[in-house]
This record gives C-alpha cells, structure tokens and sequence, in this order.
C-alpha cells in the first residue's frame, strides 16, 4: 500500500462535505485533480460516537448541540456506496475514518483497501482491536496521545509491518507554528522502525508537509475543502484545490531531490561526467625524457581530471617514464613502467 520510493498523499475530506452527496462527489474529483493518492472521509453516525448532551470543541460554532451537527455531517450507507464507486471511476483510493463496528463493517462491505484511526481513538482499544481483524493496511494519527498510548496501539497492529501508518499529529484547529513539533516525525521513526511514519497537518501553511516529507514522512494527510468559506469547523483550517495541487507538487519535486532510494554517496552519471572537468590530475611540470624516474618535483596538478589523481602520487614517485613526455602532459599509468 504504502511506497517506500513515494509519499502517499491523502485528501482528508472529512466532514466538508456538510453532509451533502454531490459535495461529496465534487471533493474526490477535486482531490484527484491535485494529485492526492487517496480521498479520506469520515464515515460515523453521531449516536455511535457521542452523548447528545456532549459539549463542542472550542474550534466547533454554531447554535446546534454537537450531537445535532454531527447528523447534519453524516453521509448514508448508500452514499457511501456510491462514492467508491465515483472514486475508483475517478482513478483515486477511497477509504475512511472509522468510529465504530458499525462503520467498519459498512465499508467492509464496500471493500475499502486500508481504514483509518483518528487521534481521538488512539486509546480505544474496541475499536482498534476491531479494525486489527480485517487484517487490512491501517493508518492511525497520535495526536492528542503520549508514547506509552501510542506503543500500546501499535502492539495491537505488530504485524501490520509496512502496512500500519503512524501519523504525527497536532489535534488543534489549527495549531500554532511553535506548537507543530515536527521533530517527533524523527522520534516516530526511531521508536517505530519497522512502520511507515507520516503527518497529518492542521496547519494553515501548505509548506508545513513539505517540511514533513524533509524530516522522513511518508504518509501526509492535509485537510481538504473546495471553499474555505463554507460552512463547517475544518474548513479554514483546509486546503483549497489550489493550495492542495501546489502542496502536492511542491512534494513532489522535494522527493526527488531527497531520493530515497540513494544510499551510498557516490557520483551519478552526470556528475562523474562533470568530475572530469572539475577534478584535477598530476601533471609533467617539465619536458621529460624516456626512461627518467619521476620525483615530486617533476610534478603538478591542474585540470581536467582525466589523468592519475593526486590522491595516488605515492604510486608513481619512483616510476620510469616509457615513453618522452612534454610540458604539462597528463600522466597516464599507461606512461610509466
């Protein structure tokens, strides 16, 4: 599921859609549109999730009860049906947050290819335990969590290998920058070696994930909007299409300037090419006979390099020229005996 030559770019449409099937529609042919891997939405019904009487995070406005906005975000069974399909017509990986046996289930029977665990879930073990058992690639974010928690829910997915996601998260709306912490992406990675380490951005800076990728994500999920100005409490915090295209080509090109496949320091091609003209070799300093043994002094070293290097002086003090070699010759091995 998850490349190790690529990051895999996800399109967290969540609840933007405000409940509404065509909306839907029009955030995963976006997604597509800007490059994202997959669209991500978030597939609950408010009684499986939360008490009516539950009370609004502090980025969550508006008249209605929390509970009551949640069914106003929820999508159908059949909605979700019908959005896996407009996804794989679309070429682009649909899957879902899940929140309850319920909603595994529903897109267990859809046949989604991976699931995803949001933050707040990060210690509810039910739930992990009941996604553990589709036995499918799984992509779970720590925000909110401490590293005791986050191990706990890793042992619950141990052999997932490379098909088990950990996602640094920052669960604000937004956070500040001071408050991003990128630096636990490296903490992840070492903690985690044999997992696939990302970053799920609230931040409102599209170079945010770019900086991510730098640090060794590669999993990004970057919330995703067509308008900021609809209503909802993620969107502002979420990328338009432009600035999601711009996120996903700027990753792009910093993922091949990072190449993750290079793992020797070695010239390519082009620079070994570029080192003959740049580099230096020994140089004949005077005119020298045929069968003259070459010291130091007879020596210089000046460009191009196509000649014995400098580094491997001590291999020819001593040698006998073969042959009569002129002012400012490079020395060849084939000129010595």
């Amino acid at each position: 599921m998850f490349k190790k030559d690529s990051v895999f770019i996800i399109a967290e449409a969540g609840i933007n859609h405000n409940g509404d099937f065509e909306t839907a529609k029009k955030l995963i042919t976006a997604a597509k549109q800007c490059g994202a891997d997959a669209v991500k939405f978030q597939a609950f019904k408010a009684e499986e999730l939360i008490i009516e009487e539950a009370q609004k995070a502090e980025h969550v406005k508006g008249g209605q009860s929390f509970f009551e906005m949640l069914r106003s975000w929820e999508l159908s069974d059949d909605d979700y049906v019908k959005l896996a399909d407009f996804a794989k017509k679309e070429g682009i990986i649909f899957f879902a947050s899940v929140f309850g046996k319920r909603s595994i289930a529903m897109l267990e029977k859809i046949g989604v290819p991976l699931f995803k665990i949001a933050s707040c879930d990060l210690n509810n073990h039910f739930l992990l335990k009941e996604v553990a058992k589709t036995k499918k690639p799984v992509v779970i974010s720590v925000g909110l969590g401490d590293m005791k928690e986050i191990k706990e829910a890793v042992r619950i997915f141990k052999n997932r290998k490379k098909d088990l996601g950990i996602l640094h998260c920052v669960s604000l709306y937004p956070p500040k920058v001071e408050e991003l912490n990128l630096q636990r992406i490296g903490v992840l990675k070492k903690a985690f070696p044999e997992h696939v380490i990302g970053y799920s951005d609230h931040s409102l800076d599209i170079f945010v994930p770019v900086v991510a990728v730098a640090l060794g994500a590669k999993i990004i999920e970057k919330h995703f909007t067509l308008d900021k100005n609809m209503p909802g409490p993620d969107q502002p915090s979420s990328a338009n299409p432009a600035e999601f295209k711009k996120m996903t080509e700027q990753i792009r090109f910093f993922e091949k300037a990072i190449n993750p496949n290079e793992k020797n320091i070695a010239p390519g091609e082009r620079e070994r090419e570029m080192r003959k003209a740049f580099r230096r070799s020994l140089v004949v300093n005077i005119k020298i006979q045929k069968g003259v043994k070459i010291t130091e002094a007879m020596l210089g070293v000046k460009r191009p390099g196509t000649g014995i290097p400098s580094s491997e002086i001590t291999k020819v003090l001593g040698k006998k020229t073969k042959r009569d070699l002129a002012k400012n010759t490079i020395l060849q091995y084939s000129d010595l005996i």
